[in-house]
């Protein structure tokens, strides 16, 4: 019969004294988006990056053919060529400090796991500077905050065509919600699920093989203008340019001041818009 008082030792006592918590040796890593845009750009120029602030890209326009007539000179064509100018004035970096006893004391390699966050922070830093670049795209389709159409994908397929753009190196870069809603085109899954199953592998990102000659990409990573919109892309790896003069290089430093291990990266890197005609901004939601 209970007295009123406390009379076992019970769960109250018992969490206070005998049953301490437990970390697990394994961490929850932030979700992180698939980085697709800095693999689908022109990276060509690059070797001339090794000092200087811009990389400048001159053209070369084609020449007409003309009628020779009898006993006539040839005239000579003047092009007066243009240079595209890639400036490399991003320096970015992201960095971390942990204290020595939490190194210490620590079950879970921190130092590890934050270096392998401040590379994952960079490159979606890369991927984010060229995600921004579609807006500037001259051709359009689609409306902002509206799932854009078949229609409109096959009128920028077009638009690649009128440009003599290569068959080689064209994507379409989407948002989630763009690829759930071509999943019910028939034309779009039968697509999408080739190469996954039984294929080739896909890559990170890539979500099966071509649709109408594009490869299909999804990223959590488009640029939105507003709530519930998204700047997808059907594009040519020419249109855009990217120029890595550093790459991201790990920095590990001591501070004996406050006992504390510094771990930082930087990058420097541009980007450009190449080739407008071989680029269209896909309008659409997220």
């Amino acid at each position: 019969m209970a007295t009123g008082a406390t009379e076992f030792v019970d769960k109250t006592i018992a969490d206070g004294v005998f049953s301490p918590d437990k970390w697990a040796k394994e961490v929850l890593r932030a979700t992180e988006s698939n980085l697709v845009f800095a693999k689908n750009v022109n990276r060509a120029f690059e070797d001339a990056a090794e000092v200087g602030r811009t990389v400048k890209v001159a053209s070369i326009g084609n020449l007409a053919a003309r009628a020779k007539s009898e006993n006539t000179a040839i005239t000579y064509e003047t092009i007066a060529e243009t240079a595209t100018t890639i400036t490399l004035n991003v320096w970015d970096y992201a960095a971390v400090g942990i204290e020595d006893i939490v190194k210490v004391q620590s079950q879970v390699n921190t130092q590890s796991e934050y270096q392998q966050k401040i590379g994952y922070a960079l490159a979606k830093d890369i991927d984010t500077n060229l995600a921004a670049l579609v807006a500037g795209f001259s051709q359009t389709q689609g409306t902002l905050g509206t799932l854009f159409t078949d229609d409109h994908v096959r009128r920028g397929v077009q638009y690649l065509d009128d440009a003599d753009a290569p068959e080689d190196g064209r994507v379409i870069i989407m948002s989630p919600a763009e690829k759930n809603d071509k999943l019910a085109l028939d034309r779009w899954s039968n697509s999408l699920y080739r190469g996954g199953r039984g294929g080739e592998q896909v890559s990170r990102g890539q979500i099966g093989s071509e649709i109408y000659g594009l490869t299909p990409f999804v990223t959590t990573n488009t640029k939105a203008q507003a709530g519930g919109q998204a700047d997808n892309t059907v594009m040519h790896k020419e249109a855009v340019a990217l120029v890595v003069q550093r790459e991201p290089r790990m920095h590990i430093f001591y501070d004996i001041d406050f006992f504390t291990w510094k771990v930082a990266s930087e990058v420097i890197f541009g980007s450009a818009e190449m080739r407008d005609t071989f680029g269209v901004y896909l309008k659409g939601a997220r």
